[in-house]
């Protein structure tokens, strides 16, 4: 199988993406049978477990400072920019469009958005696939994403599977430009990516458990201005 999809433009995207739909498809189907009254607690759960993948992560970074001003500025930049507003309507218009009267169609579209798409393996799989045709990082991650994507869809609903969209788009950008990218990333990059990844990862985990209302989605410029600062720190 992996061979497959190392002829394949992308293919550690396409097999992310594949694994998120057949993950949040079984969700669907056997959240179908999980009480209303467990929702609240499977939510907590899994907002737990987030928060301490998020933690692992976050314990990686090389420069404290760095990531402080990438994660300010990132935020301040993505607030002027709108970029959560952006991901809420967009949800919104995929819930209009597709006639669903899901409440948490939009907040599962944002949520499983920023978890498949913010964590260093993200970044750091389709760098990997773009400049060595080797998306063993990706299919890793799509495994890992298939079991999210199905606990998620099954308390969110169908805006999971939604989420592909933006993860195509994202993650098939960076392996296109990975190229560009040769003899930039450095091992110090890795780290720092995977410690701003893993504070706005424990973000989700602490919206998942309500209690806080962080606007991840403003803070995901600060991915870029962590290339700029790592170099200057570094």
């Amino acid at each position: 199988m992996l061979e497959i999809f190392k002829t394949l433009p992308a293919g550690g995207t396409i097999f992310n993406c594949l694994a998120v739909i057949f993950g949040s498809t079984i969700g669907l189907t056997a959240g179908k049978f999980i009480p209303e009254k467990m929702h609240d607690t499977i939510f907590n759960c899994l907002g737990l477990f987030t928060i301490y993948v998020g933690v692992n992560m976050m314990l990686s970074m090389k420069h404290s400072i760095a990531v402080l001003l990438s994660l300010v500025l990132g935020a301040v930049t993505g607030e002027i920019l709108g970029i959560e507003t952006s991901l809420n309507t967009l949800g919104d218009r995929l819930k209009a469009r597709l006639h669903t009267s899901n409440g948490k169609f939009t907040e599962g579209f944002v949520n499983a958005t920023l978890l498949f798409c913010v964590g260093s393996m993200a970044i750091i799989g389709a760098i990997e696939d773009g400049l060595r045709h080797n998306p063993e990082i990706l299919m890793t991650k799509g495994i890992m994403d298939c079991i999210a994507g199905s606990m998620f869809a099954g308390s969110y609903g169908i805006g999971v599977i939604f989420s592909v969209v933006p993860l195509f788009i994202y993650q098939g950008a960076v392996t296109i430009a990975a190229s560009w990218l040769e003899g930039v990333i450095t091992a110090d990059m890795y780290a720092n990516i995977s410690g701003i990844g893993g504070l706005m990862i424990m973000g989700i985990g602490l919206n998942m458990m309500k209690i806080t209302r962080l606007r991840l989605g403003d803070m995901l410029p600060g991915l870029l201005y962590l290339v700029f600062f790592t170099m200057l720190f570094a």
